[in-house]
């Protein structure tokens, strides 16, 4: 038997899910188009249907409680599956329609594109949506429900997520070959300790993580000497280029950044025994249903890089071979 609810339920639900996200009654309502006292009714309604408080009040702020961090994730489970619903019912035939949703970083959304390609042309009704976006943003759009699944490499699955990885890119040292320090073919720590790096921008700056010195750094008890941090991947090559220090890269991020300029001056060296390997996979947040278009194109791209025949890292996509390359 099927439980009668009250009518207006899911627009309670509805008025939640944008409160808790903006962490205001008035910016909720601003982004539904409402009057804030009708978003207000929402929320008491909710909390005297439910029995519970959704949000604490402190000096006109609104914090989500326990309680209403649970009911987040059953609402946001909620909307995408019927989301999902109105897809499955109103597809006619194998004509796949509807929206898809992705984020995905760019080296894997470059290696992505021909599938994504394939996948448009036999299915025209679909619309795509692919957001370019950094590793941790990617977490957060999947983690949010802003977008169907993401492409991304990590250092390591997140516990809140289902991941399925799909292959490995191994770390490097990227250097100017004429650099001033002596660097061995197999870098220690004590080595890289020694070295100047031109860094990722860090989690508290622009909330992202540098991809292998961010948390793997305590567990290593290693601190690095940055002379400068940037937020692409590409620009860190370009200082390397001019010998103001080094830089990490995972193979395929290196692959995909190397454009625009004479990179034979670089070297590479070896980082996988000291830092661990970047996962790219599909990222999918737990408990979620997958329209019948957001399904199909995952599953088509898993089958795209499974015909890859990747090994254990990105080597068979043949990375950039710097001349005198050592590693």
């Amino acid at each position: 038997m099927l439980e009668e609810l009250n009518g207006d339920f899911l627009q309670w639900l509805r008025g939640f899910y944008y409160v808790a996200k903006t962490g205001s009654i008035r910016k909720a309502a601003e982004f539904m188009h409402r009057n804030p006292s009708t978003i207000s009714y929402q929320i008491r309604a909710l909390e005297q249907e439910l029995n519970t408080v959704l949000f604490d009040r402190y000096k006109k702020t609104l914090r989500i409680t326990p309680e209403g961090e649970k009911l987040l994730t059953w609402t946001i489970t909620t909307f995408e599956t019927l989301q999902s619903m109105r897809s499955a019912v109103g597809t006619q035939g194998s004509s796949l329609q509807g929206q898809v949703r992705m984020a995905a970083t760019l080296p894997f959304a470059a290696i992505s594109t021909p599938e994504i390609a394939a996948f448009l042309k036999e299915f025209p009704r679909v619309d795509m949506q692919l957001i370019r976006a950094l590793p941790t943003d990617v977490e957060t759009a999947v983690r949010e429900a802003r977008v169907d699944f993401g492409l991304t490499g990590l250092p390591q699955t997140p516990p809140d997520l289902r991941m399925d990885v799909l292959f490995k890119s191994r770390p490097l040292l990227v250097a100017h070959r004429d650099h001033p320090w002596r660097i061995p073919p197999v870098p220690s720590l004590e080595d890289l300790q020694k070295l100047p790096f031109v860094s990722f921008l860090p989690r508290q700056e622009f909330q992202n993580r540098d991809p292998f010195f961010g948390d793997e750094a305590a567990a290593l008890d290693y601190r690095r000497n940055v002379v400068l941090k940037v937020n692409n991947f590409h620009l860190m090559l370009r200082f390397v280029l001019q010998n103001v220090g080094v830089a990490v890269l995972d193979e395929l991020s290196l692959n995909a950044s190397v454009f625009g300029a004479d990179w034979s001056p670089l070297i590479s060296f070896p980082l996988d025994h000291l830092l661990p390997n970047m996962l790219y996979g599909v990222i999918v947040r737990r408990r979620k249903l997958l329209s019948p278009q957001a399904n199909t194109l995952m599953e088509r791209l898993r089958a795209h890089f499974s015909v890859l025949q990747l090994p254990a890292n990105i080597t068979s996509l043949q990375p950039p071979r710097f001349p005198g390359r050592e590693g």
